[in-house]
């Protein structure tokens, strides 16, 4: 039985905050970083919020590549609130952190009999994760990524404002686009694909090839800012319905090892792993297939996977993003070292599973010599 659920509500645009001032909320705990509190980002919602005396509890010890310390931290200090509404406000690591308490917290009250109703509000102010629309959050536990899936991590409400993403750095804003444009090929791509998710792919794809590296050169363009937030969003819901691939598996281990933006090294990777996935015909023919999408005319499937590696090389080097592993500072000597263990981390992976290409081990050893 196929099922493709659709959720959450998603309000967008610059007036969208204002769903705030007509929730049912009289407790509400917010998950986010320091910076966001630093910086006053997080005085958008809280703000609206006193204006209406509803009682804030705010949580802000989350770093990138949220920890399971954190994790745990923020579950007890959840628990000891009480809230009837959570809000994730930040890029991935914060919306993945809040994730992760609920989950949990969620476990151990069914555990003891208890339920938990509460309203979920993820507000992203980045354009990269799509996590406000997924079922997915990425934990990491010592030197280990631990993706996680589960529905109940799913927010209810999804906020996309472009006020977030107004004052983002431009190497910030290339990562996280890059990190759109690989979630929305690898759903495409995916060995569990259907209709909704490679239609919402394609959007994703072409709207990144035509907005990104204008948002990263003039991050002043609300257009292009809310577009990419859109694209992130699609994106999104598109891998949440069909799963992504290597390119993640991949990233997530050398991540962990070398603490390496996220979607900067899914962007470093992705023609490399286009390339090696292509060798499976199934693949070759959807790289060619998004080719076309975006208006090109190869004459092959081959040159389309060729034309696509080639406007995502191009598109990288706008944005200052290199070519290798080795370019981000990687040491050659820990890498290769730690070969056998990114292999078994690959292996282990939920994104692994509907790779369309299955490889030995051999293989991958070679691909990862290969992207160093």
């Amino acid at each position: 039985m196929s099922l493709f659920h659709i959720k959450p509500k998603i309000y967008y645009g610059s007036d969208s905050l204002d769903i705030l001032k007509t929730l049912e909320m009289k407790k509400v705990f917010i998950v986010t970083d320091k910076t966001m509190v630093k910086l006053g980002v997080i005085n958008n919602i809280t703000d609206i919020l006193k204006e209406r005396n509803v009682e804030i509890e705010v949580y802000s010890d989350v770093n990138p590549d949220p920890k399971d310390e954190e994790i745990i931290k923020g579950m007890l200090d959840f628990v000891s609130f009480d809230p009837d509404c959570v809000i994730a406000l930040g890029g991935g690591s914060p919306i993945d952190a809040c994730k992760g308490i609920l989950y949990f917290v969620k476990k151990i009250k069914r555990a003891m009999n208890e339920t938990e109703k509460l309203t979920f509000i993820a507000v992203p102010t980045t354009s990269g994760t799509g996590s406000e629309v997924t079922t997915y959050s990425v934990v990491t536990s010592g030197n280990k990524k631990i993706p996680l899936s589960d529905v109940e991590m799913l927010p209810d409400i999804a906020i996309l404002n472009p006020v977030f993403t107004e004052t983002l750095p431009p190497a910030v804003i290339g990562d996280t686009g890059m990190d759109v444009l690989t979630h929305a090929i690898e759903a495409y791509v995916s060995a569990n694909p259907n209709l909704f998710s490679r239609t919402l792919a394609i959007g994703a794809i072409r709207t990144v090839f035509s907005d990104l590296v204008k948002n990263y050169e003039n991050p002043s363009l609300e257009k292009e800012r809310t577009n990419m937030q859109i694209a992130s969003c699609m994106a999104g819901v598109a891998f949440s319905t069909s799963s992504l691939g290597i390119n993640h598996s991949v990233a997530h281990s050398v991540g962990a090892l070398f603490h390496k933006p996220h979607g900067r090294l899914n962007a470093v990777l992705m023609p490399k792993i286009i390339a090696f996935n292509a060798k499976n015909p199934a693949a070759r023919k959807a790289y060619c297939e998004i080719a076309r999408a975006l208006d090109f005319i190869p004459k092959t499937e081959q040159e389309g996977v060729e034309i696509l590696i080639k406007g995502i090389e191009m598109r990288n080097a706008k944005m200052g993003i290199p070519k290798r592993l080795r370019d981000l500072g990687i040491p050659k000597d820990e890498y290769f070292k730690q070969i056998d263990k990114i292999i078994n981390d690959i292996e282990n992976d939920m994104c692994t599973e509907y790779n369309p290409r299955k490889f030995s081990y051999a293989e991958i050893k070679e691909l990862l010599e290969e992207v160093y």
